[in-house]
């Protein structure tokens, strides 16, 4: 049955083939036999998993064809009808008349352009995935949107969660990461869930008519909106709850509420996300003690500077392998008290080694050690797949192996960490609830993460010295009586360095913090004070 449900509908391109010479046969009599294909590739594809969930979703703009043909052609009846008015006499002509030729005249205007915009959308997003308004959303909610990947790998990304986790509501995919609708929210950006369900009752000379408007609305942490439509309310529903489970610290609402929320000024914006982030934290805080109070304390997490811990939960392994791939950490492993055993062969232990020869394509190394001294087997994957062998073995499961390579181990060094030039950088960071941090070694990245902190309140105060130039800066969060984020800087000035302090947002703040090592920001505008001789009287 699988197999004839894979070869029963037109794949792409040869159903926009069938679709145009049936076009060019029958003409304007094609519509219904063209809407009856799409109907029945639909059908039997019903989410485009054969090609893509993306992909399929940007093709399926090609209807948009037919409606801008709709729009041109009353375009040009309404252009007919303005023409022959003007060309008429018009010395009997009454009010209604002009009006008339008035409203034929800007329709024609109206309709043509949006017949000819729409026709280009549904060509652009048809033919040009990568110019599509799908492919922008998901580039748009990437940490570095100027760096993302090439299209196919972008569709990927959402693609391979749905697959993996996908829940489906009539046309929306919500999975673990992402939610494709109309266009794609990232789920952990989403900060609003509302749904309009809202019955329009419209009086006319010929009778009453009403239309309903079933719309799911996402607001993320752009405060930027996304609108999806559905057809059951049933499914609209279910989808808003899905979500509310994913994100439970998101604002939910009815109607019009997402409009008040919309509306908020970024010192409200500020304040809520510092809330959110918060909720946040602390639910993350009592996930870990939880799992590290109920769960099997039967595993030894070890890293490379011999740190131990046998509190091992599936968070912390998470948060492990997250701080390896970003650099952080060179790998960790995972020992339990005994060997686990799969077909009469024992395992006593799973370490990660994270590999980087491109600076943006780390590659995670796995390697399952045997009773055998210094034999394994090895397995190269990429974060996804070795998140999931970990949860399996924190379970006390031993992956499939069919891939793994044996090896002999041997003592290799520690790949090299990614650090800041120079033997005086440092970046400090206190944290809201009291506790400090402080680095010599640091990436961009990291400097990306402290500047996200100072917005959602997960920082008191980021400290960031950085050798080139000398430049320093200091970011210190405000306080319910001005939200407003103090920041002092260094500037060059002769010979010697020169002190500014200056005051606000946080939002603001975070770009000067993430700007300034670049040296794409220098104080010393009208906005800031000159705080030289404080500065010298405190040292």
């Amino acid at each position: 049955m699988e197999e004839k449900k894979k070869r029963s509908f037109l794949r792409w391109p040869w159903n926009v083939v069938i679709y145009v010479l049936l076009a060019v046969v029958f003409r304007i009599f094609s519509i219904p036999i063209i809407l009856f294909l799409m109907w029945y590739q639909r059908k039997n594809n019903p989410h485009g998993a054969a090609e893509g969930y993306c992909l399929s979703r940007t093709r399926k703009r090609l209807i948009w064809l037919l409606w801008s043909l709709l729009m041109l052609f009353l375009g040009v009846c309404l252009a007919v009808y303005f023409l022959d008015g003007i060309k008429t006499d018009r010395g009997g002509w009454e009010t209604a008349d002009y009006v008339a030729l008035v409203i034929s005249g800007g329709g024609t205007v109206v309709l043509a352009a949006a017949g000819v915009y729409t026709a280009y959308a549904a060509l652009r997003d048809t033919f040009f995935p990568a110019r599509s308004a799908l492919a922008q959303s998901i580039r748009s909610q990437l940490p570095y949107p100027d760096e993302a990947p090439e299209v196919a790998e972008l569709f990927d990304m959402v693609d391979r969660d749905l697959k993996e986790n996908g829940q489906w509501f009539g046309s929306v995919g919500i999975g673990k990461e992402w939610v494709l609708g109309d266009m794609a929210n990232r789920i952990d950006r989403i900060r609003g869930i509302f749904v309009v369900d809202q019955v329009r009752v419209r009086s006319s000379g010929s009778g009453t008519r009403s239309s309903r408007t079933l719309e799911l609305v996402l607001i993320d942490n752009r405060w930027q909106k996304s609108v999806t439509t559905f057809r059951d309310p049933g499914d609209l529903r279910a989808a808003a709850d899905c979500l509310a489970l994913r994100v439970p610290d998101a604002r939910r609402g009815k109607n019009d509420q997402y409009a008040n929320f919309l509306q908020m000024d970024e010192s409200q914006q500020e304040e809520f996300e510092r809330d959110f982030r918060q909720k946040q934290s602390r639910r993350s805080s009592a996930q870990v003690l939880q799992e590290s109070m109920n769960g099997p304390q039967d595993m030894i997490l070890k890293l490379p500077n011999g740190e131990v811990t046998s509190r091992v939960s599936v968070s912390l392994a998470e948060n492990t392998l997250r701080r390896c791939l970003d650099g952080e950490e060179a790998g960790f492993e995972l020992i339990p008290t005994r060997p686990i055993e799969r077909k009469n062969r024992a395992f006593r232990s799973l370490s990660c080694r994270v590999w980087r020869e491109a600076e943006d394509s780390p590659e995670v190394e796995l390697a399952l050690t045997g009773e055998e001294e210094g034999s394994a087997l090895v397995l190269s994957t990429d974060g996804r797949q070795a998140e999931d062998i970990m949860r399996k073995w924190l379970r006390r499961e031993v992956p499939e192996l069919t891939g793994w390579r044996p090896q002999r181990v041997y003592a290799a060094p520690e790949p090299s960490r990614p650090q800041a030039r120079g033997s005086h950088a440092k970046l400090s960071l206190l944290y809201a609830s009291g506790a400090a941090e402080n680095h010599a070694t640091f990436t961009k990245e990291d400097i990306q993460l402290a500047a996200e902190g100072i917005v959602d309140g997960t920082y008191q105060l980021v400290d960031l010295t950085h050798p080139n130039g000398y430049l320093w800066i200091r970011v210190t969060a405000g306080d319910r009586n001005d939200a407003r984020c103090t920041v002092e800087a260094t500037r060059p000035g002769g010979p010697e360095l020169e002190f500014y302090m200056t005051k606000m947002p946080p939002r603001r703040a975070a770009e000067w913090l993430r700007g300034y090592p670049g040296g794409g920001y220098l104080p010393g505008g009208p906005e800031w004070k000159n705080i030289t001789k404080q500065m010298k009287k405190r040292k």
